[in-house]
C-alpha cells in the first residue's frame, strides 16, 4: 500500500504506534481463517480494522478494539427481520494479549455504500436523468421496507428494561437542552413531553440498528436497490423511528454550502411513506405523531452529540459541524 494513499494512513493510526497487536498479525489471521489474499476495505471505521479476504474476496474479516463488542444475539435477531439484508457472521475469539481485538468473519455484500453510490450518480459519467429517478425510487421503496419489517417484528421486551431505556432517552433530552444553544430549546422542550408517547402499550419497540448512516447501508449502484446493511454493534431496543434520521440521507446530502434536498425529494418522501404503511397494514393517527417524535429524537441524539476519544458523548458544541444538520432538520417540529 502507498504510505502516501489516506487509507495506508488511517489503517496506521488505528494500530497506532506501538500496537499490541500489528495489522501483520491481522492479515495472517485473515488468511488462516478463509485463506486467499487480504485487502483492506476502503472505508474503515474508528474502532476497527476491516479487510476482504476469502476466494475471490467474498468475505469480510474485521477485528475489533476488545470494547466494540458485536452483540451476536442483535445480530442474529437482525437476520431473522431481514433476512435478504444482513449478512451472516461468526465470532473467532480474540487476538493478542493485553487490548486484543475481537475478530469476527462476514459474508462481503454486493454493490457499494450508499455514500458511494451516491457519488458514483452525481459524476458526470453517472446516469442519465430518468434512470436516476428509477434508482432512487427503489432505494426508498426498499428502505421503506426494512423500516417495516422491523415494525412488523416486535421481540418480547421486559418491562424493567422498556422503563430503563425511557429513562436513558429523557436523561440524554435533557442534557442536551442544557448544552445546545438556545435556538433548538423549543423542539426539545416538545420532543421531552412528547417522549412518553413512544412508550404508550400499542406503540413498537424494535431492534434499532443505531448508526443506519450512509456508509452502513449497502445499494446496487445499477438499480437503486438495498443490498444489505453492516455494522450492528450499536444495536438495541428502541421505539421504533428512532433510526429515522437516515431517511433524509436517500433525499439529499450535506455538503460545505449546506444541507440540500433533490428536486424530487417530496415525490421519494411520499413513496417511503406509502410503501411502509402499506407495508405494515396502515398507520393510526396516534402512531403517526408517535413517530414523528422518535424521528426529531432520533435527530437530536443522531447530531447533538459527539464522541470525545471516540467513546463518551458529550454535547455538539457551537463549532461542531453537526449543528448543521439539527439547523435543518430540529428548528421546527
Amino acid at each position: 500500500m502507498d504510505p502516501n494513499d489516506p487509507l495506508h494512513k488511517v489503517v496506521n493510526a488505528f494500530f497506532g504506534p506501538q500496537p499490541t497487536v500489528t495489522r501483520k498479525q491481522c492479515d495472517d489471521l485473515a488468511v488462516a481463517l478463509v485463506g486467499g489474499i487480504v485487502i483492506p476495505t476502503s472505508i474503515q471505521g474508528a474502532f476497527s480494522y476491516t479487510v476482504m479476504a476469502g476466494p475471490n474476496l467474498t468475505r469480510i474479516v474485521q477485528f475489533r478494539v476488545h470494547d466494540s463488542v458485536l452483540n451476536m444475539m442483535a445480530v442474529s435477531l437482525a437476520q431473522m427481520i431481514h433476512p435478504q439484508l444482513v449478512p451472516a457472521c461468526t465470532y473467532h475469539g480474540k487476538l493478542g494479549g493485553s487490548s486484543p481485538f475481537l475478530v469476527y468473519v462476514m459474508e462481503k455484500l454486493c454493490g457499494f455504500s450508499w455514500f458511494r453510490v451516491r457519488s458514483l450518480w452525481n459524476l458526470p459519467t453517472g446516469p442519465p436523468p430518468m434512470n436516476l429517478v428509477s434508482r432512487r425510487r427503489n432505494t426508498a421503496v426498499d428502505l421503506a421496507r426494512y423500516f417495516a419489517a422491523s415494525w412488523n417484528c416486535r421481540p418480547a421486551v421486559l418491562s424493567n428494561a422498556v422503563e430503563a431505556t425511557y429513562h436513558d432517552l429523557m436523561q440524554k433530552l435533557e442534557l442536551l437542552s442544557q448544552a445546545l444553544p438556545s435556538r433548538f430549546m423549543d423542539s426539545l422542550r416538545r420532543v421531552r413531553a412528547e417522549l412518553p408517547l413512544l412508550f404508550a402499550p400499542t406503540y413498537p419497540l424494535v431492534l434499532s440498528h443505531g448508526d443506519l448512516s450512509e456508509f452502513n447501508i449497502y445499494v446496487d449502484v445499477n438499480t437503486g436497490h438495498l443490498t444489505g446493511i453492516i455494522d450492528w454493534a450499536e444495536a438495541c431496543i428502541l421505539p421504533f423511528g428512532i433510526s429515522l434520521w437516515s431517511l433524509e440521507n436517500i433525499l439529499g446530502h450535506m455538503d460545505a454550502r449546506g444541507w440540500h434536498y433533490y428536486d424530487n425529494h417530496h415525490m421519494l418522501g411520499d413513496l417511503f411513506w406509502q410503501t411502509f404503511e402499506e407495508a405494515v397494514g396502515g398507520v393510526s393517527e396516534a402512531d403517526r405523531q408517535a413517530i414523528r417524535v422518535a424521528r426529531m429524537v432520533g435527530f437530536f441524539l443522531r447530531y447533538g452529540f459527539v464522541r470525545e476519544n471516540g467513546v463518551r458523548l458529550l454535547p455538539a458544541k457551537e463549532s461542531d459541524s453537526r449543528l448543521r444538520y439539527l439547523d435543518t432538520f430540529c428548528m421546527t417540529i
